[in-house]
């Protein structure tokens, strides 16, 4: 306030001089009062805005700990640390350079680089209040190909809490951090009474390091340790798996560094840990009664995700670092305004076939931070309509990546929360009393970032479903649950990928609109040779009718160079190869003339505007149903029951859980009311399929069955 009143003073000082002094000293004093003037209204940004950006590429693990410590304490309040390939999300290998950048042009920051631990510790050295040191030679793995510092890590929970940094006791004294044998951690979020802990990890006294105990005996210890000591006195809303980084010391969250060893094998997360795991979300959820709570990093095997959320969790895969500068940086009252403008009243559905590609892995932190692979950066967005995916959770912890996608992005960028504005978020699953807290913030961060369509998916449970640890994880929604949710949140439109519904077809569960894509390729479809997979997409939009709408790819996108990399797949593309695509759709003789691409706002309006919020309205007749099949789970053959309201003809089809027609049940005429029909699937494996019924009139039911040999 004093600075503003000088200001003002020496401005009206400033007018008066160069209208009232008329010798050679006007100029003199008109140039010192031009310099103190700027300097004034200058400073207060331009101490703001000087960080230090630290470039080491290539540094051990245990100075990579210490420098992700370190970024996690100075970036708390304020973004004072950049990170310049410490921890770069492997999705798209400039992601740091690329922010760097932005940071300087947009957020007026100036860095002084600094590429030593040494220069940090002594540029940072009022930040620090000492070490808390460890073993660091005691490393453990979950599975092939990891490996971390087990005491370490916990050394830097431990650090997070009492402003300090984990080192090995020789490397802390190298770098003149002061020691101690013991350090009071106190609870500034709810609390609990303080407690004094040991800061010398790796003393042999301490029950990790019994002698004769195996790595895991020792690392299961040290969490056993964690829960009893750190956990009740860190941050209450926030939790970490995996690997740490400066984002988990900057929140000061728990974490564990639990995975089991095969992609869907659940059992393959040992029993123990999955106890302390469970013992863990127990914990948060008994924290937040009538809200949910956060889970960040990644977890193995990724069907877990959803049994977080039955404890009432959303999850946010953010391996990766600078995440406590992203979340740190300041933001003004910025209004996110959405890319595409559209006017209800002036769109009208034409004779043509409306075809989007979404693009894929926005509720990750990789693909949100990390440019969306790079994609975003394409000299040819802009010229296609394509949809990106973004995790509003994540926008809204980091506002500066946020509004810079919104300023930034073109008429042809259609915006979609992935899984949900929550990140991965199963609504479905949640306990009663999160229920509407959940709606509440999905709305809340829905009309902050003028966002109202989504897309949803889950697919990963073995066999279409299993039950874990006495919850039921299924690869489909409960469409009850999941629409009353989309409706009372204010959804506009969810597709989804699930073999439930109808493939590429509008449908309304719950009173929410959904549409569907599977069964036809067009997740993950192989786009690795275009004139393929234009051929494919092209079979697909002659099957519609038109105004026909069609989902046609559900691909990752990748910076234009991607193939120089090692690690594509054959679902990802680049936005030039997305446009060549295009090109060979709209080349078709027959279909491409009447072939318009648009985003996902266009599309959801049309098909809003196209059904008057009623397509396949659930207003089938209570007397036709499709009954529960006995026995069921079954071993080869069991019995169909159906109900149908009038005489006609019908097609029962037997369906796996990819949406795959595997068997033709039957084709020919019901007569009403109810009938009773045999399904031989001895030739099929085990695991979960849908029946699906459809009468002449398009009418579907589906019912899901589990075959059991």
């Amino acid at each position: 306030m004093v600075r503003r009143i000088v200001t003002f003073v020496l401005s009206k000082k400033l007018m008066f001089t160069m209208t009232s002094l008329h010798n050679s000293a006007k100029y003199r004093t008109i140039l010192i009062l031009s310099f103190l003037l700027i300097y004034l209204n200058t400073s207060d940004n331009y101490s703001q805005s000087r960080a230090v950006l630290f470039n080491n590429t290539g540094i051990g693990p245990e100075e990579r700990l210490a420098v992700m410590n370190l970024a996690g304490i100075v970036n708390q309040d304020s973004s004072r640390l950049y990170l310049m390939n410490v921890y770069e999300t492997w999705s798209y290998n400039r992601t740091d350079e690329t922010w760097a950048s932005i940071y300087m042009e947009r957020g007026n920051v100036q860095f002084d680089t600094i590429s030593t631990l040494a220069g940090l510790f002594s540029r940072f050295g009022s930040s620090i209040a000492g070490a808390v040191t460890y073993d660091p030679n005691r490393y453990y793995s979950n599975f092939s190909g990891q490996s971390f510092l087990w005491q370490g890590e916990y050394a830097v929970i431990l650090a997070s809490l009492t402003g300090r940094i984990a080192f090995s006791a020789a490397k802390a004294q190298y770098y003149g951090l002061a020691l101690s044998d013991s350090v009071l951690v106190e609870d500034e979020f709810d609390g609990d009474a303080p407690v004094m802990l040991p800061a010398r990890l790796e003393n042999s006294g301490l029950p990790w390091n019994i002698s004769g105990m195996t790595e895991e005996a020792r690392y299961l210890k040290i969490v056993e340790w964690g829960i009893a000591n750190l956990l009740p006195r860190c941050n209450p809303e926030k939790f970490y798996i995996r690997e740490i980084t400066d984002f988990t010391a900057a929140k000061k969250m728990f974490q564990v560094n639990f995975a089991g060893t095969g992609s869907l094998d659940f059992n393959s997360l040992s029993t123990q840990k999955a106890d302390l795991l469970e013992q863990i979300l127990t914990y948060y959820s008994d924290k937040n009664p009538g809200s949910i709570f956060h889970i960040y990093g990644w977890m193995h095997p990724e069907p877990l995700i959803q049994w977080f959320a039955f404890f009432g969790a959303s999850f946010h895969e953010t391996l990766l670092g600078n995440l406590s500068w992203h979340s740190a940086f300041p933001s003004d009252d910025y209004i996110y305004s959405p890319p595409v403008v559209l006017n209800p009243n002036s769109i009208n559905i034409e004779s043509k076939y409306y075809v989007t590609f979404v693009g894929t892995e926005g509720d990750a932190s990789n693909w949100v931070i990390g440019l969306q692979s790079g994609a975003w950066l394409s000299a040819e967005r802009g010229d296609i309509p394509i949809n990106w995916g973004w995790n509003l959770h994540l926008f809204d912890e980091m506002p500066f990546l946020a509004k810079y996608y919104y300023e930034t992005a073109t008429g042809k960028d259609g915006f979609l929360a992935v899984t949900s504005p929550l990140g991965y978020f199963y609504p479905d699953l949640l306990p009663a009393d999160k229920i509407i807290p959940a709606q509440e913030e999905t709305r809340r961060l829905m009309d902050k970032f003028s966002m109202r369509n989504m897309y949803g998916y889950k697919h990963y449970a073995p066999n279409g479903y299993i039950t874990y640890r006495g919850k039921g994880i299924s690869n489909s929604y409960n469409f009850v649950r999941y629409g009353e949710f989309q409706t009372a949140a204010d959804c506009d439109l969810t597709f989804v990928f699930d073999p439930q519904l109808i493939s590429q077809r509008a449908v309304i569960r719950s009173g929410a609109l959904f549409f569907n894509h599977t069964g036809d390729n067009s997740f993950y479809g192989d786009v690795s040779d275009l004139d393929a997979a234009a051929s494919r997409i092209i079979t697909n939009i002659k099957k519609q009718n038109k105004p026909g709408f069609l989902l046609a790819g559900y691909q990752r996108l990748r910076q234009d160079d991607f193939q120089n990399r090692s690690d594509p797949s054959d679902a990802d593309i680049s936005l030039p190869r997305l446009k060549l695509l295009m090109d060979k759709i709209k080349a078709d003789p027959a279909a491409g003339p009447y072939v318009e691409f648009v985003t996902a706002e266009l599309f959801s309006a049309l098909l809003r505007k196209q059904s008057g919020l009623s397509a396949e309205q659930e207003n089938i007749p209570a007397s036709y149903t499709l009954m529960s099949n006995y026995p069921n789970p079954f071993n080869s053959m069991t019995r169909i029951l159906i109900n149908v309201p009038e005489s006609g003809e019908y097609l029962l089809t037997l369906y796996d859980m990819l949406g795959r027609i595997v068997k033709e049940v039957y084709k020919g005429n019901l007569q009403d009311g109810e009938s009773s029909l045999l399904l031989d699937a001895g030739e099929l494996n085990s695991g979960a399929f849908v029946l699906s019924l459809v009468d002449e009139k398009g009418r579907r039911l589906n019912r899901k069955i589990l075959h059991l040999k």
